[in-house]
């Protein structure tokens, strides 16, 4: 079986393995009733993913988590191919980690908590790869064009997937610096090559951006850097470029506590640092101490190519995870510089034998740390779906319960105007000693009195109107409110003036006072 075929097979393998329970379950968070029943092609496009909307054309605003998660791996597949085949990386180990590592980690977890957009963010990722194969491989000014238009395509589906292209440059880059037959113009030009992709395949994405909002009469928004860039400053950038290196260590030391997660990702540094060190004495780098310089400031640098959003919106934070695939390419860091110490070649069988071990011990002892790394993606993301399926059932359990009660008010109708008062949300709780996954939570995480009301008329099939906010300012001043207590009191659910109202919580109160 040919290299392609084995990748793409272990990938399809590995990721229906892991994410079945997700595929074979319908699970929501705010996002999912907000974007599926009131603002999906506006808000997206809104946010600068204006190719997002013809995904929808195909499968409509549907939620359907067994296609779209099959979709979505297929998609990985392809990613995987172009991975290994960017890197020549070789040998069944290393191919089932590749495979592993791009399939199960903990942002592809968190963006299929978010089912109803995972495969035009999939088909985003695929792009965002495909623009540094380009670029790589085609040489003169048809690699730089070519993985232009592919990094354009690919920021129109998921923006935060320019840190992916990124990262692989990064990658080529490292790779380039160690090998001695490269000269130092060559890199010189290798980087002009990259810079210059990069920046019109942004370029070309930031005209397009503004010429669909100007037609279509979309509003912008400043989320992901959208109206942000160049307005921070020089101390804008400084604080950045520590955030920078802070959420980098975020992700891989989760609440800088003792556990096998930070371990592992310790040890996984560590072997980093082994490979990169054999490679400078195998080639003789230490003669070259200009590549030493350049490799030591590229390696300085690895955070801002992972978090490259940090410089460009304040909206970006440590819990937008499903931005950072970038971070899960780091770990494949070590199958990359070990396979160029020409190691990592082997069969399983192989492992078996003295004079394997005795050749590979140190690549023997990274694909061990690697497949426990990857073992335990897997059991991270279906912890992750549990607390979610937790967080829909302690839901759907609330919204029956508050439906029984607005049933037995006199004047009840199945159409009636509803006014949430305040929420239940509770704080979410993350699925420990991981990374935290945005969308994934264990608790009531409904917070707006739309989002209440889009799910009960979702899950419960009612036909509720929305009282707007106006309406919602008069309610809370009138008498009857006043006499109200807030859930579960058996007086917290009232019909005042032909509106339903709920009061769930003091949440957000004094603000409708104003």
């Amino acid at each position: 079986m040919t290299r392609t075929k084995k990748v793409f097979l272990y990938t399809v393998i590995i990721g229906i393995l892991t994410h079945a329970f997700r595929m074979t379950n319908v699970m929501i968070c705010t996002d999912t009733a907000n974007y599926l029943n009131t603002i999906s092609p506006s808000w997206v496009t809104s946010l600068g993913r204006f190719l997002l909307p013809l995904i929808e054309k195909i499968r409509g605003t549907r939620e359907l988590p067994w296609l779209i998660g099959v979709i979505c791996i297929l998609l990985i597949g392809i990613a995987a191919i172009l991975i290994a085949e960017l890197f020549d990386i070789k040998g069944t180990i290393s191919l089932v980690l590749l495979a592993w590592i791009l399939v199960a980690n903990p942002i592809v977890t968190s963006i299929f908590a978010y089912m109803y957009t995972a495969d035009g963010y999939m088909i985003g990722l695929v792009f965002s790869v495909l623009a540094a194969f380009l670029c790589i491989r085609l040489s003169g000014i048809k690699g730089i064009i070519c993985g232009a238009v592919a990094l354009f395509l690919s920021m129109g589906f998921y923006q935060a997937f320019l840190s992916v292209t990124m990262m692989l440059l990064w990658i080529w880059l490292v790779l380039l610096l160690m090998n001695p037959a490269k000269t130092m113009k060559k890199i010189g030009l290798t980087m002009l090559r990259f810079f210059a992709m990069g920046g019109l395949g942004a370029g070309m994405y930031l005209v397009v951006t503004k010429i669909v909002w100007k037609v279509g009469g979309y509003g912008t928004t400043s989320y992901m850097g959208m109206n942000e860039a160049g307005g921070s400053g020089l101390a804008g950038i400084m604080q950045a470029a520590i955030d920078c290196y802070v959420d980098f260590a975020r992700f891989f030391i989760v609440r800088w506590q003792v556990n096998a997660y930070n371990v592992m990702n310790v040890l996984l540094f560590l072997m980093v640092a082994v490979a990169l060190i054999l490679i400078v004495r195998k080639n003789h780098l230490y003669h070259k101490p200009e590549r030493l310089i350049l490799l030591l400031g590229l390696l300085l640098c690895l955070p801002f190519a992972a978090h490259v959003f940090e410089f460009i919106s304040d909206s970006v934070s440590y819990t937008s995870t499903s931005m950072e695939y970038s971070l899960c390419l780091i770990v494949l860091l070590p199958i990359i510089l070990w396979g160029s110490l020409d190691f990592g070649e082997g069969e399983f069988f192989e492992w078996s034998t003295s004079l394997y071990w005795k050749r590979c011990f140190l690549w023997i002892m990274t694909a061990v740390l690697l497949l426990l790394i990857s073992f335990n993606y897997s059991v991270i993301a279906n912890k992750a779906y549990y607390n979610m399926e937790n967080a829909n059932t302690k839901l759907e359990n609330l919204l029956n319960r508050l439906e029984t009660r607005m049933e037995m008010q006199a004047g009840y109708e199945e159409t009636m105007e509803v006014a949430i008062i305040g929420s239940c949300y509770q704080i979410p709780e993350y699925v420990d000693c991981a990374p935290m996954m945005s969308g994934v939570v264990s608790n009531i995480f409904l917070s707006s009195p739309q989002e209440y009301v889009c799910v009960m008329n979702w899950k419960l099939s009612t036909a509720y109107g929305v009282a707007p906010e106006a309406r919602m300012r008069e309610l809370v001043q009138t008498e009857e409110f006043a006499g109200m207590k807030h859930w579960p009191d058996e007086d917290s659910v009232r019909i005042i003036d032909g509106t339903m109202v709920l009061y769930l919580s003091d949440n957000g109160l004094d603000n409708l006072y104003q």
